[in-house]
């Protein structure tokens, strides 16, 4: 058998394995790390602790949240979190428990519901608290809390917070994001975002079969037509629906090569196989970390020895200039 033959049929073999594929985990199967976070407490709740209202109004020791519930001021219990948490991920922990201490039945949905998965929203999106319960009933109004009402409410745990699902998440954010906002936080839900998939396409998919009434439904079949499984950040999307607005054909995402030269199966971000071009979004860490630059230089090394071109783009690179240049191969190789 000669070196090609064997070549494809190691591709072959490794394509049907499918290293890539990922599968939904549930939070306590992620990677977490322990971070100091407040309690959220009731008035109720400190007297039985012993806390009189006294100490309660003492500044030094306990802050009062918007919506009736306190917290210490100098926390240090120690809370389960993703590793990717920050500080601004413990706030948003701290208002949505301060709520579920009073209110038991919601759950976080909408931009909140997002932030804490991780998910990527606009910066300027709603700063308020977005919570949603499942019945009739409607929740006294609370400042800076925004309270949504379901007939039909999914929800799961995530990190011991109550939040709806990521399928039903991509649907109710429809009709506040556009498409290629809501094509970015589909691909973050069912790639590699974060430790992710959180959700699948087809999740996503049966859950907008199923809802008679959706509002914002043809954002939201217009972006899951968009949405790609595997996507590793949400600039890697960005960078592909740019070369799809400029016209260009839609690339593949982590095409397989097998590499002969170092003897491993390699996924570029993304690129166009039949004409060996690869495409690789290279983050800021790409830079900052030595270890990671080796390690680029090696694939790179690969990639080339088996006839691919490989074009680097990074958050600072002239995006026109970028799609000039991969028109200009795609020309090349009879693709347009």
């Amino acid at each position: 058998m000669n070196n090609q033959a064997s070549a494809q049929q190691s591709l072959g073999a490794a394509q049907r394995a499918n290293p890539r594929k990922l599968r939904v985990r549930s939070w306590t199967e992620k990677p977490r790390q322990l971070m100091t976070a407040a309690i959220p407490f009731t008035r109720a709740q400190a007297m039985s602790r012993g806390i009189t209202r006294r100490a309660l109004d003492d500044e030094k020791r306990y802050q009062q949240l918007e919506y009736g519930v306190w917290v210490e001021t100098a926390p240090t219990t120690r809370v389960v979190a993703p590793t990717w948490a920050d500080s601004e991920w413990i706030d948003e922990r701290v208002k949505l428990t301060g709520l579920v201490c009073i209110d038991p039945d919601v759950v976080a949905c909408n931009v909140t519901a997002a932030r804490l998965y991780g998910l990527p929203v606009p910066w300027n999106a709603d700063a308020r608290v977005h919570v949603a319960r499942e019945d009739k009933g409607w929740p006294k109004r609370r400042k800076n809390v925004a309270f949504h009402r379901y007939e039909w409410l999914r929800s799961e745990i995530f990190f011991g917070l109550p939040l709806i699902t990521a399928a039903h998440l991509f649907i109710e954010l429809a009709r506040v994001l556009t498409v290629r906002q809501l094509v970015e936080l589909g691909d973050a839900a069912v790639g590699r975002w974060h430790g992710g998939p959180l959700t699948t396409i087809d999740e996503i998919r049966s859950e907008l079969a199923a809802r008679r009434r959706v509002n914002g439904r043809l954002t939201a079949e217009r972006a899951l037509d968009l949405v790609r499984e595997n996507v590793d950040s949400p600039p890697e999307t960005r960078l592909r629906l740019r070369l799809i607005d400029e016209g260009l054909p839609e690339p593949v995402v982590h095409p397989a090569v097998m590499c002969s030269l170092i003897g491993a199966l390699l996924h570029p971000d993304m690129g166009y196989p039949s004409i060996r071009l690869a495409i690789e979004y290279e983050g800021d860490h790409h830079r900052s970390s030595p270890a990671q630059f080796a390690e680029d230089n090696r694939r790179i090394s690969a990639l080339q020895a088996e006839g691919w071109t490989v074009i680097r783009v990074s958050k600072d690179s002239d995006m026109a200039e970028t799609c000039r240049l991969i028109g200009h191969h795609l020309r090349a190789g009879g693709l347009i």
